[in-house]
């Protein structure tokens, strides 16, 4: 890693540092490193601008936290600005969000005005020095239309999408599809989601950060303590089974509940669902209500929603887990399904969206049925999981190793920075 100091920037400001960036090279293939440094040269000073809807909170934030110094690290002048919005806004995207990923809904006009003010309103946001553009989700993706024409012929813009893009009601998909198709390039987190739109089309699998305050190692005591500070005690006597995520209709926190209900039935175990706010996503706090008031009085189910920054709380439960959860119905990426695997533990997911690409059912975690029909099924890997604890120990650690190998924040910055370079050299 010696050659890591000369693709720093010469600043270093908000970089991550070389004895940092030497701590990722010990945990991939040299070659993975050597190519990241080489991609770095050839692209240093190279104005790249990330922009999206939420500074914390949700994956998308999260990716970006690390990619970002890293990039920097590498030579790149990388900069992240967030979109301001009033709550109608968010109403509205979100609603285009839920309906984009399947979910019966009309976006209204008034909320489409809002869209359009918005976009328009946030364009002072954009970099016009910038040489490329990255937005993420639909939320700042009209950004695009307001782009002097003189400053788009010099720009290349790529637009990000990370969630389940679904096929049931196609007038939406028609109406983002015109204004996707003046982009340069779109990412997709699947290659299932890969539309038949006239723009390039890519595919970047999700991505964690080993060494950030959710994955990083942490003291047992500590994991103990911040369990027992949240009331999760008795871990020995009753297993603690983990499903984190936003409060979203689309993450199974109902099929996860009544699938602990039937273990529970057969033998000891508690559950624990957890999330966090997000500014973005004005849905929550109305879901995570009606999942309290369904969960109140029952024995051994533990419900928090926590600050968006909880990170080391939510590394100290996944890592006290004896089973993740992620029994999502629609999903773009599911990054907490890379996180729990990377921790050892065995993780059921929803067969759906970007699970299947993180898990090989049977060997490294198991795949069931979204929704209703898969709750029976779900209940029945968690109980074969707890009887069989040695299996459940060799399936995590299949299931570490395949993060290692595909869904670590180096591969993430190394498939953007190819896909940067190859865009740039057309």
């Amino acid at each position: 890693m010696s050659d890591t100091a000369v693709c720093l920037r010469a600043d270093g400001e908000g970089a991550f540092t070389a004895e940092r960036l030497a701590a990722y090279a010990a945990l991939v293939e040299r070659e993975e490193m050597d190519e990241l440094l080489s991609l770095g040269h050839f692209l240093r000073g190279l104005r790249v601008q990330q922009i999206n809807s939420a500074r914390r909170g949700g994956g998308v934030a999260e990716m970006l936290q690390s990619l970002i110094p890293f990039e920097r690290a590498l030579g790149l002048d990388v900069s992240w600005d967030v979109i301001g919005a009033e709550p109608a806004f968010f109403i509205y995207t979100k609603t285009l969000h839920n309906f984009l990923q399947g979910r019966p809904c009309v976006p209204d006009l008034a909320g489409t005005k809002a869209y359009w003010d918005t976009n328009r309103q946030n364009y002072a946001l954009v970099r016009e020095d910038a040489d490329v553009i990255i937005v993420h989700d639909p939320q700042p993706a009209g950004l695009i239309k307001f782009v002097p024409e003189e400053v788009r012929r010099r720009q290349k813009w790529i637009w990000r999408c990370h969630i389940h893009l679904s096929r049931e009601h196609q007038f939406v998909l028609d109406f983002v599809r015109s204004l996707i198709e003046e982009y340069d390039l779109v990412i997709f987190s699947a290659g299932k989601f890969l539309p038949r739109w006239k723009v390039a089309s890519a595919v970047i699998l999700p991505y964690i950060d080993p060494l950030s305050d959710k994955n990083r190692d942490l003291p047992a005591e500590q994991v103990r303590e911040i369990c027992s500070r949240h009331g999760l005690v008795d871990l020995e006597a009753k297993p603690l089974i983990v499903l984190v995520s936003r409060f979203d209709p689309f993450k199974g926190h109902q099929y996860a509940l009544e699938a602990f209900r039937m273990v529970r039935e057969q033998m000891p175990c508690q559950l624990l669902m957890v999330g966090g706010t997000a500014s973005d996503d004005p849905e929550n706090e109305a879901i995570f209500a009606g999942l309290k008031e369904q969960v109140h009085g029952m024995p051994d189910v533990h419900l928090l929603n926590l600050p968006a920054d909880s990170h080391t709380e939510i590394n100290a439960f996944q890592r006290a887990a004896r089973i993740v959860l992620q029994p999502s119905i629609k999903e773009g990426f599911g990054l907490t399904v890379s996180e729990g695997m990377w921790k050892e533990k065995p993780v059921i997911g929803g067969d759906v969206g970007g699970i299947p690409s993180q898990i090989t059912d049977g060997y490294n975690g198991f795949l069931v049925p979204p929704g209703k029909k898969g709750v029976e099924e779900m209940a029945d890997r968690i109980e074969y999981l707890l009887k069989n604890p040695h299996f459940a120990r060799e399936m995590g650690k299949r299931g570490k190793e395949a993060v290692k190998e595909r869904f670590l924040l180096t591969r993430g910055v190394l498939d953007e920075l190819r896909l940067i370079k190859g865009l740039l050299e057309g």
